[in-house]
């Protein structure tokens, strides 16, 4: 009788393991899917520093492997090109610049020298600390030479939960995204977290 009883305490106590276990494990992706929710619906936020600087930010989405690979097949094509198995992916991170310029450049006046015989042209050439723009109009022609050097700078940051004026635990993950290059906007950005 004392076993029986043993036995049955030992199998109760298990059960309730296995169950807190498998409980523990519903509110975790219950929280991850609220949270991709809330990511999903929110919009990214594009606003400029205080140094009219292009920024945005974007709340965390986590994923599996294999939701990745269903949503994301033009991420995955391109991470397979790098060489990278999905399986030791920790986070991917994509964002989109647009780098716009209007800039009036004047013209010089030049020769070309070609089979001997000097044909006129015109050349420009402009250029900051970001941009640079270089070329010549021969005839009907425009050739054209441009080079755009911008840093992306990406900060994780975990914003808090809150009430009233008491912060606590962690509500999100969210990246915001710097570009440095005062002629580039940001036009949309993406953090995505693999849950193994």
């Amino acid at each position: 009788m004392n076993k029986s009883l043993i036995f049955g305490i030992i199998g109760c106590i298990a059960a309730l393991f296995i169950s807190v276990k498998s409980c523990r494990s519903v509110q975790q992706e219950r929280d991850r899917l609220e949270a991709n929710q809330r990511a999903l619906l929110e919009d990214v936020t594009l606003y400029r520093t205080k140094d009219s600087l292009s920024a945005a930010s974007v709340e965390k989405l986590t994923l599996t492997k294999n939701e990745l690979e269903k949503y994301n097949g033009e991420l995955i094509k391109t991470i397979k090109d790098l060489g990278i198995k999905i399986n030791r992916l920790e986070l991917v991170s994509k964002q989109v610049t647009q780098t716009r310029i209007e800039v009036a450049i004047p013209v010089r006046d030049t020769l070309i020298i070609e089979h001997s015989v000097p044909i006129p042209a015109k050349t420009f050439d402009w250029r900051d600390s970001w941009v640079s723009v270089s070329g010549m109009i021969n005839r009907d022609t425009v050739s054209c030479k441009v080079a755009s050097v911008d840093t992306l700078i990406q900060v994780v940051h975990r914003v808090p939960k809150k009430f009233w004026f008491l912060r606590w635990g962690t509500k999100a993950i969210r990246q915001e995204i710097i570009s440095n290059n005062p002629h580039t906007q940001i036009v949309y950005t993406e953090y995505i977290e693999l849950n193994k």
